[in-house]
């Protein structure tokens, strides 16, 4: 099996082949080669690997997921059947401080993603469900919009605060207000619709609504962020793709107080978060969790968060079983 190690930059790649050899250090294959990152230099490099007589199949193509630039590559590498990984740029970073790398260059880059690749077992990379792509970028521009909305306000209030505000400037900022909160009912009216049309999608945010602190909005946010639950088998791995896991510090006889792992998806963690804070405010068994935990002396900030990591579990199971959340439910011991 061959590693082609992919260091992406904004209007070039740089590509290491290597072999994986069991027992041995990876075997490096040709030069060091460099393409244009456009559609004719990925269809260079593919012409590069078959004028060696490389069959795409037997090639594990890994890149860094660096912003969005990878995702071209990783599409057309995908379609052209060779296998696909992209990594969490963190890991390479380590790795290459754990074979005393010196120096960073971009070919560098690539000699040391190919050696990662052919060193770890990485997990294969599918390409997302379009319809959750398209409403994920949905998602996000909602997000976006929000913040200026906010931006725009405040800067109306501080307007309207001077002595001697400018009319002109004052008109704008209404203009802006409006044509944002235009946007954002938009980009509102376009995820219901587009939710409606699909079954699935549209079962699976209502089961998710029915859980305490989840609206519309966080319930679909959430499905999107981790591809309606598609990869994960466990609450377990959900919950450590959000940063929400446990994190101990223990050595020896040192044990000092943990803490989340915050390695994982920041938008999620945030969403669950909010939602814990909402169902604090509820009058169900979450809110009386969330008092169990501080009358145990608890930071509110860490009985939210416990929260957060419970309802996200609840959500899991509610989506995974197809069934509504049941407040009565109580999970039963195998003794029982």
């Amino acid at each position: 099996m061959y590693v082609l190690g992919i260091d992406v930059g904004k209007t070039e790649i740089y590509v290491r082949l290597v072999e994986r050899c069991p027992g041995g250090p990876p075997k490096t294959i040709g030069k060091q080669k460099s393409f244009d990152y456009d559609e004719k230099g990925l269809d260079e490099l593919t012409a590069w690997l078959s004028s060696m007589l490389i069959v795409f199949s037997d090639v594990h193509a890994v890149m860094e997921a660096t912003g969005v630039y990878w995702e071209r590559c990783a599409f057309y590498l995908h379609r052209m059947g060779f296998v696909v990984s992209v990594v969490n740029p963190a890991q390479i970073k380590y790795f290459a401080q754990s074979s005393l790398r010196r120096g960073k260059t971009d070919s560098m880059d690539a000699d040391i993603i190919a050696r990662y690749g052919a060193t770890m077992a990485l997990k294969r990379w599918e390409p997302p469900v379009a319809e959750l792509e398209n409403l994920k970028l949905l998602v996000h521009e909602r997000d976006g919009l929000v913040k200026e909305l906010s931006q725009a306000k405040n800067r109306r209030h501080a307007l309207n605060t001077r002595e001697q505000p400018d009319k002109l400037v004052q008109k704008l900022t209404e203009d802006r207000i409006a044509f944002l909160k235009g946007q954002v009912e938009a980009v509102d009216q376009a995820m219901r619709e587009r939710v409606a049309a699909n079954t699935a999608l549209n079962e699976q945010v209502k089961l998710l609504q029915s859980v305490p602190g989840f609206g519309f909005l966080t319930s679909l946010s959430i499905l999107v962020e981790t591809a309606a639950f598609s990869t994960m088998e466990t609450s377990r791995q959900l919950a450590a793709y959000a940063g929400v896991s446990p994190a101990p510090h223990q050595s020896g006889a040192m044990n000092r107080r943990g803490r989340i792992s915050k390695i994982g998806n920041p938008r999620l963690r945030r969403i669950v978060y909010l939602a814990a804070v909402a169902a604090t405010r509820t009058k169900t068994k979450e809110k009386a969790f969330y008092q169990r935990l501080r009358e145990q002396g608890k930071p509110g900030k860490v009985a939210v968060t416990a929260l957060a990591r419970k309802l996200l579990c609840v959500g899991f199971a509610v989506v995974k079983s197809g069934k509504p959340y049941d407040p009565l439910y109580v999970r039963l011991s195998s003794e029982t």
